[in-house]
């Protein structure tokens, strides 16, 4: 039996009555020390502040953070050691639900009502994998992959049934080290003989990098078939119809992803963005007004995604009034972002659109300073928003500052599927041809990179950037290049990923590559620590 009088656990519940039948429960097998909570804010103060082994989180928190939302945020504040066993709990077991919680990795599920025995079975199981993989995890802690592919070895020379606890350690160790050759054949291998939805998915992902296309279509094919309520899979059948430009295959892809799992907000915003891009303008409002339903508490929720809404809401009518629940988003940006220059500009906008629709007089500097504040901030915007806000300027008459926009938009983003041609029927004139050899030069890039040809992936990246050197897709490919050869000490290479970082200078929080860039910025300002 283990001993949890040591253990410093965190029952989470918005009902004192499930908190208090928890503690009791715990306290019978021997708990000391448990700390309670009953919201999303309190949880990340108290994990602020202590370090715990064991917590218990209900996944509907009533209004607020739900569980998932708080278990993102907890990774990303990196508050959780890699020794704390999260456990979400829930009294639903919905299909949007299972699968959102499970998307965001916790450590095991635990589904309403359950007993002493239940709790106490489950608990044991997971204290004694966690027990079994520790010299994993410290190895882990300490950053240091080498150590952590040999304690994988040592754990499974020891007892060969734990070593599937081990593989997906192995593997990020591999990454880390870009070892891909060698990570292949461990995620290949593990497919073939014991395949799991994250071995299927890492595989996927590495064969998509790699430029393996006809092999990965077979992939995605099995895997769906074998595990079809796996939305992260469609995300990639999403990824790979990109990548081959079709457009129709990639929104429907995403839609099916959407329908398995609709409560995850990277997903939702994609959805968005790409249904924008294909005419459907009913899917994008569908998956914008989804996305603030299911976000809106989360520190994640960007209200530039308020802005696309309002702005596709007015544009498809020709009202003097702008439309009711246009000014409700409005309103809330205008409330809620005060200290945010740009949203605030954004919203002005389209607040200047509707006294020209009223025919009012309009003011030329009121215009010209909300053009010099939008100018400033371009880079903070994603694809659609600079395309829309180049709409509202022209019909405003401001054709140069609109042209200036759809150029900066294409510079950057020409590798999001769909933007090319959106800017192409605004700027009949735009040469576009640069653009896409830089994007062929890096998708092959790319691939010879994630085939362990780096010498060959650098040069052809620095072809592709001198045709396009502010393409966020180019710059942050090149730079997960400049970031292998920093970990394997290469002459130059901090220099050239700070250059690549320097060109993209900001990033919507809407942009896929947010997340990757964000991390790459923090790990340049520590290095020297």
């Amino acid at each position: 039996m283990i001993d949890f009088s040591k253990k410093h656990f965190l029952v989470v519940d918005d009902f004192s009555e499930f908190r208090s039948s928890i503690r009791g429960i715990l306290r019978l097998l021997g708990a000391q020390h448990i700390d309670t909570a009953a919201n999303g804010i309190d949880v990340l103060e108290l994990c602020r502040r202590h370090r715990y082994d064991i917590i218990l989180h209900d996944y509907n928190l009533g209004e607020g953070l739900n569980g998932q939302q708080v278990l993102e945020q907890l990774h990303a504040e990196k508050l959780l050691s890699v020794h704390c066993i999260f456990i979400m709990v829930t009294a639903e077991n919905t299909q949007a639900m299972v699968l959102a919680a499970l998307e965001c990795e916790p450590d095991d599920y635990l589904t309403k009502p359950f007993n002493k025995v239940a709790l106490q079975t489950r608990l044991e199981r997971l204290v004694r994998r966690k027990h079994v993989l520790a010299p994993v995890l410290k190895a882990v802690e300490a950053d240091n992959p080498n150590l952590v592919l040999q304690v994988c070895q040592a754990i499974e020379q020891k007892d060969p049934r734990h070593a599937v606890l081990c593989l997906r350690h192995m593997a990020t160790a591999l990454e880390d080290l870009a070892r891909y050759q060698d990570l292949g054949q461990l995620l290949e291998q593990q497919a073939r003989s014991r395949p799991t939805g994250w071995n299927l998915q890492a595989l996927a992902r590495l064969w998509l990098r790699q430029g393996r296309f006809e092999q990965l279509t077979r992939l995605l094919t099995a895997g769906v078939r074998q595990f079809p309520m796996m939305p992260e899979l469609r995300d990639i059948q999403a990824e790979l119809a990109a990548l081959q430009g079709d457009r129709p295959a990639t929104l429907e892809a995403l839609q099916h992803a959407v329908t398995l799992s609709p409560n995850t907000l990277r997903r939702q915003s994609k959805l968005a963005s790409q249904a924008w891009l294909n005419d459907d303008t009913l899917t994008a409002l569908h998956a914008l007004r989804q996305s603030w339903e299911l976000a809106r508490h989360s520190a994640s929720f960007d209200h530039e995604l308020l802005w696309q809404l309002a702005s596709i809401l007015t544009r498809a009518t020709t009202t003097a009034k702008l439309p009711d629940e246009a000014q409700q988003w409005l309103s809330i940006i205008e409330k809620t972002n005060k200290q945010t220059p740009q949203m605030q500009s954004a919203a002005a906008l389209l607040r200047i659109e509707e006294q020209r629709r009223k025919g009012a007089a309009l003011t030329a500097s009121e215009l010209q300073t909300q053009l010099a504040i939008l100018q400033m901030h371009k880079h903070t915007f994603a694809a659609i928003s600079l395309l829309q806000l180049g709409d509202w300027l022209a019909l405003l008459g401001e054709t140069d500052a609109a042209e200036s926009l759809w150029h900066d938009c294409a510079q950057r983003h020409a590798g999001t599927s769909g933007v090319l041609e959106q800017i192409s029927s605004r700027l009949p004139n735009l040469d576009s041809q640069p653009l896409q050899q830089a994007l062929a030069l890096n998708r092959q890039a790319v691939a010879l990179h994630y085939q362990e040809q780096q010498d060959q992936a650098q040069l052809l990246f620095e072809q592709a950037l001198q045709q396009a050197p502010k393409l966020i897709e180019l710059n942050m490919a090149a730079a997960r290049l400049f970031q292998d050869q920093l970990r394997q000490q290469h002459a130059d290479a901090e220099q050239r990923l700070n250059a690549c970082l320097q060109r993209i200078g900001s990033l919507s929080k809407l942009d896929p590559e947010y997340v990757n860039f964000t991390h790459m910025q923090s790990s340049l300002e520590l290095s020297p620590w």
